[in-house]
């Protein structure tokens, strides 16, 4: 995992067949938040497809790739000053080899992400 316990940890992980509750805590030290950007952290948008990757590798417990990203929003910054907890809920079907992932990443009431792709087998 890239970005799993360094960048991020996770205080909550909840699977069920189907779909993936978490709570992530961002590390506002990493040094990612230097260069993007200075002064005004903020969260990159390849950092939260990523997550939404290493979520279902720990569920499936696979090392798994983004075969297709069909449909990504990028809907709100997240700044670790402001959001230093994010919440995940991922909602999945199964086929032979891939799952179908639809994920969102928010606190509260406000969405940062949300992605609809196909994840297969590295």
């Amino acid at each position: 995992m890239m970005l799993l316990n360094d960048f991020y940890t996770l205080s909550h992980h909840e699977a069920t067949p189907g779909t993936v509750k978490a709570t992530l805590a961002l590390r506002r030290d990493h040094k990612i938040f230097e260069g993007h950007f200075p002064g005004l952290p903020i969260v990159p948008g390849v950092c939260m497809m990523q997550i939404v990757r290493e979520l279902m590798e720990v569920t499936t417990k696979k090392t798994l790739r983004i075969a297709e990203a069909d449909n990504m929003k990028f809907l709100s910054v997240i700044n670790p000053d402001q959001n230093k907890d994010v919440e995940a809920s991922l909602s999945y079907t199964e086929e032979p080899g891939q799952w179908i992932v639809n994920a969102t990443l928010f606190a509260g009431a406000v969405t940062f992400f949300k992605l609809k792709a196909t994840l297969k087998i590295a």
